[in-house]
């Protein structure tokens, strides 16, 4: 769908009406930055933290789109989440359907921001090493391999089991449509929202960035991300009182839900389209990064409608090698599984970005570095690509950038 303006984001089907107006005052919920408790007239907008990694979800997800990553290094922006969780004997950060505990101190996100009277957890850092490689027509690439340092710890070392992932803010658009793909369409397991398919749905995925995230509790999660270690933080935990309504969750959902996808405003002609879907299916890309998936939607006012959508993505993890592992406060590897990102919008974010950032923490630079980095399952597809004639890799790249 055409974005008039990217301010003012549309839903994928008409609204009036009630839910008309559960859009709108779910994207100004969106947008809102919260305050921490006791701030003057801060009203509904109170419950920020106390510790956080950023005031709104706008913060991250500008308008719903993706979040902006590192240019260079140094400290990582507030779009780039920091998770901690705890790996017991035996475990793989690949559990993606599971809720696994974070760290005994620093909980399940490290959180840089604090309000007044508060400390920070501390500061994340981000380091790159530059790896250089020639294709086999001898053209130079290269790419930057991050390692991430969690300093100014302020309430101690972390655990010696601790795996540190980061996380940039995905796209939320078109999260309801992805919703609505059937079980039997999409990958296994229960998870379908985050870069592990961790999130059972978007109500899932919402509550939780909100309460571990932002410090912002609901209903649905009483608790945030306080550790007992974090004495002063639980001062402010009031469990039985959610910081958030359940009207402004539900008006906050409904946003997300209707959120649609934004139409490259300079689309590939047909022909082009047609030769690059080749060219993408040839090489192995749409093995994972599937076209098509069905969906089974309703209307506003709850009738069926059968549609399919373009999202180019199984919604299943892979195992994409090595180099895109998680690692713990050790240095040690440990295998992790990606679900498979949407490419959806793409030409979208080039209209919008001038230096967009691709994969789960914003290593790549451009989507020819984001293949480049595709090893484990996605090896054989990695390959083909790199023996390509100089002409059809850029044929290629140009293809998924105007989806």
């Amino acid at each position: 769908m055409a974005y008039v303006n990217h301010r003012d984001p549309p839903p994928y089907l008409p609204l009036s009406g009630t839910a008309a107006d559960e859009y709108a005052l779910g994207h100004a919920v969106f947008n809102t930055d919260f305050l921490a408790v006791g701030t003057s007239a801060a009203g509904r907008r109170a419950g920020l933290g106390p510790i956080f990694n950023a005031p709104s979800c706008d913060e991250c997800h500008n308008e719903g789109a993706h979040g902006r990553g590192p240019d260079y290094e140094g400290p990582a922006p507030n779009a780039l989440v920091v998770q901690l969780q705890v790996l017991s004997a035996g475990a793989q950060a690949n559990a993606a359907a599971a809720d696994p505990p974070g760290d005994p101190v620093y909980g399940r996100i490290f959180s840089p921001g604090a309000v007044v009277g508060f400390m920070p957890e501390g500061q994340v850092l981000i380091h790159y090493h530059v790896l250089q490689r020639t294709y086999p027509d001898g053209t130079l690439w290269t790419l930057r391999q991050p390692t991430y340092e969690l300093t100014q710890l302020n309430y101690g070392p972390l655990a010696r089991n601790i795996l540190i992932k980061p996380r940039l803010a995905p796209a939320l658009f078109g999260v309801g449509l992805l919703e609505a793909v059937p079980a039997k369409a999409a990958g296994p397991g229960a998870g379908r929202f985050g870069w592990q398919a961790a999130a059972l749905n978007i109500r899932d995925q919402t509550t939780r960035a909100l309460a571990r995230e932002m410090g912002i509790t609901s209903a649905d999660r009483p608790i945030d991300d306080c550790t007992d270690a974090q004495t002063e933080c639980l001062t402010q935990r009031h469990p039985e009182t959610p910081e958030m309504s359940d009207e402004l969750l539900s008006a906050l959902l409904t946003f997300e839900k209707w959120l649609a996808v934004p139409a490259n405003p300079m689309p590939a002609t047909p022909a082009q389209q047609a030769a690059g879907l080749q060219l993408f299916t040839a090489t192995g890309c749409s093995i994972c990064h599937q076209p098509e998936q069905p969906v089974a939607l309703l209307t506003p006012d709850g009738k069926p409608l059968p549609e399919r959508i373009q999202p180019y993505t199984d919604l299943s993890v892979h195992d994409l090698g090595t180099g895109l592992d998680d690692h713990d406060t050790t240095g040690i590897v440990h295998a992790t599984r990606f679900r498979t990102a949407p490419l959806w919008g793409m030409g979208y974010r080039f209209s919008r970005e001038s230096k967009p950032t691709f994969l789960h923490d914003g290593r790549a630079r451009s989507i020819e570095e984001a293949i480049l980095w595709h090893d484990g399952e996605a090896a054989g597809v990695r390959e083909r690509f790199e023996n390509l004639p100089r002409a059809q890799r850029e044929q290629l790249l140009r293809f998924v950038g105007a989806l």
